[in-house]
């Protein structure tokens, strides 16, 4: 669905809240909010010196914004906002750490770490620790006394220079080394305390509103910077992983798209930058490209990640018209070696002749540079995963929701046509009636919810116990041995617990109940469903609207959230070998304990997200179903005026006007087809 369609979905929602009562206004202002908030983010991530931020000058087309020859750039989160909700299209916002930030950066660096340990994480924490401090005390030295004032908060610049944004985000002069910092430079000024930084422009060339995210990047000598990176993986929707040629899927790099899956994080896609630094051209690239899906495969296991190349130099070169270090003959070679490029290159061509203006030499060049760069590849593939993915459902949700309450407005008005043609308007005691039939039918809810959340808490509390059961066998098992040999007492330095098998078994058994849980409510929501319509039924005058049956595919989809098993075990078992002999059962008793609680707080996570994602689509389904029944009973009774009809007309006549709006938008059986296939 395009951005058009997402626009119009939000006008149409608001004109509807303009004639809706108050409990369907409610609903659909939820629904305006959500479709103005919706905005996907795309992380770039990756090794130092992979060439990210001309990357992103390349994807964005804004050309030189983010310098890419300052070494280091990058010290911060850059959030690159396209056609921001907000309507804000210059300026930035910087945010600045407080002291709770920075610890936190240290205590959540500790639980990725731990994740997939390695021989240098022992040290890490220490150093971390180290250049934070290190960070306030240049932050110190350079701002001198209104540091402690800035903490915690943020400037707001309503127009950026690239100087601006030098002073928050570059690294600049270390002003703890003599002769290495020049005074009068106010380069790097704040970006010690500076937490991330947020900059604001028009939609451009993307097809809807989107952030763009730098980051400092991994594998970087400064851990704190790796950190940060790290720990924004879980911030965005959508991952570019960039790779260079030269070095392509690394060590880190592994280690980086194992840390991305345990996550459980969203749609990912490689991209191989600097091909045109190969020596064999295409044909080092492809296999260059073939050992990464290779290892990817081999690192990952079924691996359907998408592996696209090119070159952020050839994009500069096309953007701003810097042909140093391209050779033009390499970039057109490039494209006949890729006949889709080519195909690109020929039609763009062809239109660049069709146009009123001259045709110069040097414009088909930088043509050719951008489509070989790759990058708008990368902005196809990208936006069209996006616009597939959980966007489009939520629109697609959107749409669902506000044509349910177009209908049943547009049967509503219909049957108010047909009582005044027929001169059979509802009296004063049938309006009353109404008010009680729809007050009786809340109560029914209101007691049907408490049997619901009931029912629920006990399948939960049940679920609890057996997960702390498996927890304590299985623990008991690693940590003992199989054979009562604990790997605790092996002789070395490294101890390897085995714990995945009990991961997945905890997976399992939040699936299991959980999956309980989704069907009793079905049930029970059929039955409000029933007894509901049953009331109805029994009012004078009355007739089943077409949608006057209840949307329950908020729960019928409910699929949970098993991110905490994602965590890793902080026990730090520091065990000489001596100490292991003199204390054998203590020791072993005291790990299984430790890991017994840590593993038990993950399942109480686990129970305690499932329940709050529960409630929430319980509510919404219940909270959507009294919505369209206020508005089924609302104004049944006869107004008594003159210009009775001719309100009832533009009434249904506003109500046919919307629908037809909405299904131009999307068809019904579509968007079922669609839901049907997401919830697979």
């Amino acid at each position: 669905m395009s951005e058009n369609n997402r626009l119009e979905l939000i006008r149409i929602a608001e004109d509807m809240n303009g004639t809706s009562n108050e409990e369907t206004r409610h609903f659909i202002s939820r629904i305006v909010d959500d479709l103005t908030n919706l905005k996907p983010s795309i992380a770039f991530v990756g090794q130092i010196k992979a060439g990210k931020s001309r990357l992103i000058n390349g994807f964005t087309g804004q050309a030189e914004y983010l310098p890419s020859d300052v070494n280091p750039w990058t010290t911060v989160i850059t959030d690159m906002h396209f056609g921001h909700p907000s309507g804000r299209t210059t300026g930035a916002e910087f945010h600045f750490f407080d002291n709770r930030q920075w610890q936190a950066l240290i205590a959540e660096g500790e639980e990725l770490r731990n994740m997939f340990p390695d021989d240098e994480d022992s040290y890490k924490r220490e150093m971390i620790e180290e250049q934070v401090e290190a960070m306030k005390i240049r932050a110190q030295l350079r701002l001198g006394e209104s540091y402690k004032h800035l903490l915690g908060q943020h400037h707001d610049l309503d127009e950026l220079t690239s100087d601006d944004l030098a002073r928050y985000v570059c690294a600049g002069d270390d002003p703890t080394e003599e002769g290495e910092h020049d005074p009068g430079s106010d380069r790097g000024l704040y970006s010690d305390i500076t937490r991330k930084a947020e900059v604001y422009f028009d939609i451009g060339h993307f097809p809807f509103p989107l952030t763009v995210t730098d980051t400092p990047g991994v594998n970087d000598p400064l851990l704190i910077r790796e950190e940060i990176s790290r720990q924004y993986l879980r911030e965005s929707d959508f991952f570019v992983v960039v790779l260079s040629a030269h070095q392509a899927l690394s060590r880190a790099d592994l280690k980086l798209f194992r840390l991305m899956q345990a996550l459980e994080l969203g749609q990912i896609v490689v991209f191989i930058n600097r091909v045109d630094e190969l020596g064999g051209g295409a044909e080092d690239a492809e296999k260059v490209r073939a050992d990464v899906m290779d290892g990817l495969e081999q690192a990952l296991g079924n691996s359907d990640i998408d592996v696209l190349m090119g070159s952020a130099q050839w994009a500069h070169y096309a953007l701003t018209g810097d042909d140093t270090g391209v050779n033009h003959d390499e970039v057109l070679a490039w494209l006949r070696t890729h006949p889709e490029q080519m195909r690109q290159y020929l039609d763009g061509v062809q239109e660049i002749k069709q146009g009123s203006g001259p045709i110069s030499r040097e414009g088909v060049l930088r043509f050719a540079a951008m489509i070989a760069s790759g990058l708008p590849d990368l902005r196809r593939h990208v936006t069209s995963a996006l616009t597939e993915g959980p966007r489009n459902e939520q629109l697609q949700m959107a749409w669902q929701h506000l044509n349910s309450f177009a209908q049943g407005e547009l049967e509503r008005s219909k049957a108010h046509l047909r009582a005044i043609a027929d001169d059979s308007r509802l009296t004063a005691e049938s309006g009353g009636e109404n008010n009680k039939t729809l007050s009786d039918l809340r109560v029914l809810v209101t007691q049907k919810t408490a049997e619901i959340v009931n029912d629920m808490d006990d399948v939960l509390a049940n679920l609890r116990g057996v997960m702390d059961d498996t927890v304590a066998e299985s623990v008991s098992v690693v940590v003992r041995g199989p054979n009562g040999d604990s790997p605790l007492m092996a002789k070395g330095g490294e101890t390897e617990l085995n714990f995945g098998p009990l991961r997945d078994r905890m997976r399992e058994l939040v699936q299991g109940a959980t999956q309980v849980v989704r069907q009793r409510m079905l049930s029970e929501l059929y039955s409000i469903d029933m007894q509901s319509n049953a009331a109805l039924r029994t009012l004078p005058g009355w007739q089943d609207p077409a949608d006057n049956r209840m949307n329950t595919s908020a729960v019928r989809w409910f699929r949970p959230d098993t991110t905490a098993l994602t965590r890793g075990i902080t026990v730090e078992l520091r065990i000489t070998w001596l100490s292991r002999l003199i204390s054998r059962k203590s020791v072993i008793a005291r790990a299984e304990r430790m890991i017994v609680q840590e593993f038990e707080m993950i399942g109480d996570d686990l129970v305690d997200t499932a329940r709050g994602d529960l409630m929430e689509r319980l509510n919404t389904v219940l909270d959507h179903y009294l919505a369209l029944l206020a508005g089924h009973l609302e104004h049944r009774a006869g107004s008594g005026e003159t210009n009775e009809r001719a309100e009832a007309q533009a009434s249904f006549d506003q109500a046919q006007r919307i629908t037809e709006e909405l299904g131009a938008i999307f068809g019904a059986d579509d968007v079922e087809k669609r839901l049907a296939e997401a919830a697979e």
